[in-house]
């Protein structure tokens, strides 16, 4: 959760249910007894209302369990907005195909497996904790995520036709072989400088459209092999030792990530950050998971 994203916790603290019928009760407490004994006495809940708030906003906005629930609370809404921004935009791009029904289907899979690890999570019988559910939850946006960035890419190759390219780039190779008089050499050499970037950065596109892919297929089956492993390990064994492998290739190469971040800004603007480790987790969880793309054959994990 970034910094200016963070909730104002006395803000919280005073809109929280519990805080509003508090006062919702001294108001109607105040009223009753100004009936028979004056504003005076019916005043004494509203100060009394007032004093506890007072105290409370000193105390309660500093304690780190009100922040962690505050915090938990936020990056829900935040996730659950998110989601429906990702799902909305890729609605509105995705073709109505066998394979995207089946990515549809993938995801669907992921999210309930999330959604029955929630209830699993901070139980008795489990050392699996809620912080450790929310980097899963995570993974289901970041899936989201990637199959936004891949139809954005999809649609730019689609529009863009490389063998037109290569063939203005053959035609200004032969006028700079063999100018034309008056031809500005500069000008043409610029221009093909040009059309050799756009090449080259849509050849660049269809790499990371591949390891996008790759990505897409192996995440849905990782997180699968960790819904399995949390429910199928007992209470005794260590579940971060064995869950550390398998979460952290739930997470791009960095490298990529930049990119991903940079074309879907520029193709939706106003789309919040893809999540970024934002929740802790707790001593048997898994540290510092980076997410990791199957590339060549091999499964390589950024530091």
């Amino acid at each position: 959760m970034s910094a200016e994203k963070k909730p104002s916790y006395l803000r919280e603290m005073l809109t929280h249910q519990g805080n509003v019928y508090a006062g919702l009760g001294s108001l109607a407490a105040a009223t009753m007894l100004s009936i028979p004994f004056g504003f005076g006495i019916g005043a004494i809940p509203l100060v009394a209302f007032a004093a506890g708030e007072i105290i409370a906003a000193m105390y309660v906005p500093a304690s780190i369990a009100f922040r962690d629930r505050v915090d938990r609370q936020w990056r829900n809404r935040e996730r659950v907005t998110t989601r429906h921004r990702l799902l909305a935009e890729i609605d509105a791009r995705a073709k109505r195909t066998g394979l995207q029904q089946q990515t549809m289907n993938a995801y669907s899979r992921m999210a309930s497996r999330v959604t029955s690890l929630y209830s699993r999570a901070d139980d008795a019988q489990s050392r699996l904790s809620a912080a450790d559910v929310e980097r899963l939850d995570d993974a289901t946006i970041e899936y989201l995520y990637m199959w936004l960035a891949s139809l954005v890419m999809e649609e730019r190759g689609d529009a863009f036709k490389p063998s037109e390219i290569e063939g203005r780039i053959s035609l200004l190779d032969k006028d700079i072989a063999s100018p034309k008089p008056g031809a500005d050499l500069r000008q043409l050499q610029k221009a093909r400088t040009d059309y050799v970037t756009i090449l080259e950065r849509h050849h660049r596109m269809q790499s990371r459209l591949r390891a996008l892919d790759a990505a897409m297929l192996s995440m849905p089956d990782q997180l699968e092999e960790i819904y399995q492993t949390i429910m199928t390990t007992p209470l005794s064994e260590d579940v971060g030792t064995r869950l550390e492998e398998s979460i952290a290739k739930l997470r791009l190469q960095e490298d990529i990530e930049a990119e991903l971040d940079g074309d879907l800004a520029t193709a939706v603007p106003g789309l919040a950050a893809r999540p970024r480790q934002s929740a802790s987790l707790s001593n048997n969880a898994i540290r510092s998971p980076r997410l990791a793309v199957v590339a060549g054959g091999r499964t390589q994990q950024s530091k």
